[in-house]
């Protein structure tokens, strides 16, 4: 009989402090034998790690063999002790083969049970495996077929008969991808194994810190997206070379068309549809020659698809309009608004038509945030057209004017002739807002388009045009005034003009924040049939020196222009596609001469030029903006009818301010076209 331990010590778990054994320890034990009291390990031993309890074992095995055979039940003591080791092969590495220091930190992890557990005496070992993945199979990973190779191959020449019997290419397999695709996979699936046999000899790619540093390779591929640029725009064709005199030019900015009412958006879609012929794009807005033709950027947003979407909106009551033009698939339907006219369709009821306003200005947000940089915002609208829309644009002129002070504010505005109708109250309480929210304004009526269509000189030469003649000259003039920015804003000075952008229109038209109206004319329209005879004067005129000239004499699109008059000249912006710069140049002195022109005398040159050779232009356009003395009659004509209207309190105090705004504005007038008095020794003492 020899004793396990000592009488006056415990061997926890075990039912019994004493077990008989016989003297020699057989060389094989049942497996009966091993399921008993022993099953447990003693408490000392239970505190070892798993490597730790490997040496002992490997250390009883040796004193087996050098012949000890006082330890009772060996064979049940080693298959215990084997059983607690295979927590994993993980535990059997040491430290120095760790592939990585979180696979150290991770080894031994202890679950809080087994934390608490191996606390108070009665859980397993760090390392050791837990209850839930002691009860089930160990992971195996399935063995590698044999004939993997063998079955690639044939694979192959499968795919190089098929190949052979096909014609045309997008049939075939490409049988390097599927080769390069096999040996990713065979690499892959060594790595898993290696990952599972914890092999030390391997190191995985996701261990150390570099892996965190290292640029994967791009996933390729027809489903992934192509790269655009942030703008989504695309560089300028060949045809047209953009040249800064050696210096690499700015990203074109954007500008951003609001189209509100019947006139704007009738005017708009003429516009757009303009603008879409002369970047070469189809009726869905895309090329139609591979490529768009000059610069998109200001006006389009290119999509992932290679459409170009219009950056413009257009909002108004009118809404079986507004259902056409969107018929039309020109405008994203995101960008098309159809407000719900308020019942006393009122100028105080379109201010207050907040879920309108705030719409309209939210798709405004939108567009600032596709594009790289916003330089302007383009409004088109009908001043006497609806009262109710007028008090929307002024809502509007008054949050973007808060929103976006720094963005250049342009309203190309269709008011009533002198003698035409029109509602001259909304024209009148609109003047506020154009006064003060505004950087320029563009006066134009639509007495004037239809005299330029029925016109054989510089007109259309049509009997009797229609509205959509004339809007379509309306629209001829919003395209020259953003010419220069698709087409020739980078030409230099020797070929054609000076960087063309809207900060430099303002400067050059307004000398002073308060005289910003504008009057537009256009030049070198040409009648049908009267092509030949569209360049009157001299035999081998270049056809861009009358143009210009038609532009100032006699292609005026406001009421308020008659050479001759005691209007007066502040300055004029001259837009010329298809025109050489020096024809330009030439008739202009030929004007400055002309006693029908007069200029105010503290102008020094009263012109800024923009000119650009178009080789898909058909012929020369010209569009002038000019700031006019003459304005101040536009505004005189607003006043009439006005002081008798019967107003509630809130449109009452409005109009009395709008009265006065336009009594000042016509008194500014008056004193810019003033006559310079000069060696006045009592201004002098003044000033």
């Amino acid at each position: 009989m020899v004793n396990a331990a000592p009488e006056n010590e415990t061997n926890e778990g075990n039912e019994a402090n004493e077990v008989e054994v016989p003297a020699a320890v057989p060389a094989a034990v049942p497996a009966e034998v091993s399921a008993g009291p022993s099953e447990r390990l003693p408490l000392q031993l239970s505190r070892l790690p798993a490597d730790k309890l490997m040496k002992v074992h490997e250390a009883l095995m040796q004193l087996q063999e050098a012949g000890l055979s006082e330890v009772p039940d060996l064979a049940g003591l080693s298959k215990v002790v084997k059983k607690k080791t295979d927590a994993g092969n993980n535990a059997r590495l040491p430290f120095e083969d760790l592939t990585s220091e979180y696979m150290s930190m991770t080894l031994w992890a202890w679950t809080p049970k087994r934390w608490f557990d191996n606390v108070s005496g009665s859980g397993k070992a760090a390392g050791a495996k837990s209850e839930v993945t002691e009860v089930q199979a160990e992971d195996t990973l399935p063995p590698e077929p044999a004939d993997l190779q063998k079955c690639f191959e044939k694979r192959i020449v499968r795919f190089e008969k098929w190949n052979a019997s096909k014609v045309q290419e997008k049939e075939k397999v490409d049988i390097d991808a599927f080769r390069a695709w096999f040996e990713v996979m065979k690499k892959a699936a060594d790595e898993v194994r290696s990952l599972a046999s914890m092999e030390a000899s391997q190191t995985q790619a996701g261990d150390d810190t570099g892996v965190l540093f290292e640029k994967m390779p791009s996933a390729g591929g027809p489903r992934v997206l192509p790269k655009v640029k942030v703008s989504g725009m695309k560089e300028m064709s060949c045809e047209i070379h953009w040249k800064t005199g050696g210096k690499t030019a700015k990203s074109p900015s954007a500008v951003i068309s609001v189209h509100l009412g019947g006139e704007g958006c009738d005017v708009g879609l003429q516009a757009w549809q303009k603008y879409m012929s002369e970047h070469l794009l189809d009726g869905s807005c895309r090329p139609k020659e591979g490529g768009v033709y000059g610069c998109s950027t200001p006006l389009f947003a290119e999509s992932t698809t290679g459409r170009f979407i219009p950056r413009a909106i257009l909002a108004g009551y009118d809404g079986g309009k507004l259902d056409t033009i969107s018929q039309a698939g020109i405008f994203a339907p995101t960008s098309i608004f159809t407000g719900s006219r308020p019942s006393d369709n009122s100028w105080s009821a379109g201010q207050n038509d907040s879920s309108f306003i705030e719409e309209i200005h939210e798709s405004i947000r939108r567009q600032m945030e596709q594009a790289d940089y916003v330089e302007g915002l383009l409004f088109n609208h009908g001043a006497g057209e609806d009262i109710c829309m007028g008090g929307v644009a002024a809502a509007l002129y008054r949050k973007t004017a808060e929103d976006y002070s720094k963005q250049l504010r342009h309203s190309v505005t269709c008011v009533p002739d002198f003698t035409g109708e029109g509602d001259r109250l909304a024209c009148t309480m609109l003047s506020s807002p154009l006064i003060e929210y505004l950087d320029l304004v563009t006066f134009y009526d639509r007495t004037s388009l239809q005299k330029m269509a029925h016109s054989k000189v510089n007109g259309l030469g049509l009997a009797s045009p229609d509205y959509g003649a004339c809007t379509g000259l309306a629209a001829r003039l919003l395209s020259g005034i953003t010419g220069p920015l698709r087409f020739g804003r980078a030409i230099n000075a020797v070929e054609g003009s000076r960087l063309a952008t809207w900060s430099t229109d303002a400067t050059n038209l307004c000398p002073y924040p308060r005289i910003h109206f504008m009057v537009p004319s256009l030049g070198g329209v040409v009648a049908q049939g009267m092509e030949d005879f569209s360049v009157p004067g001299q035999a081998g005129a270049e056809p861009g020196f009358e143009a210009a000239g038609a532009a100032l004499r006699r292609g005026s699109l406001s009421s308020c222009i008659s050479r001759g008059d005691d209007g007066k000249i502040i300055a004029i912006n001259m837009f010329c596609r298809g025109v050489e710069q020096s024809s330009v140049i030439a008739k202009v002195a030929e004007i400055k001469t002309d006693r029908k022109f007069q200029f105010v005398d503290w102008s020094p040159t009263g012109f800024a030029i923009y000119s650009y050779k178009d080789p898909k232009c058909e012929g020369p356009e010209v569009a002038a903006l000019e700031n006019n003395t003459s304005v101040a009659k536009i505004f005189d004509s607003f006043k009439s009818g006005c002081e008798d209207q019967q107003l509630n309190s809130d449109e009452g105090g409005e109009l009395a301010e709008a009265l006065e705004n336009v009594a000042g504005i016509c008194k500014d007038f008056e004193e810019v076209g003033a006559e310079t008095s000069y060696g006045d020794e009592e201004e002098d003492e003044e000033y």
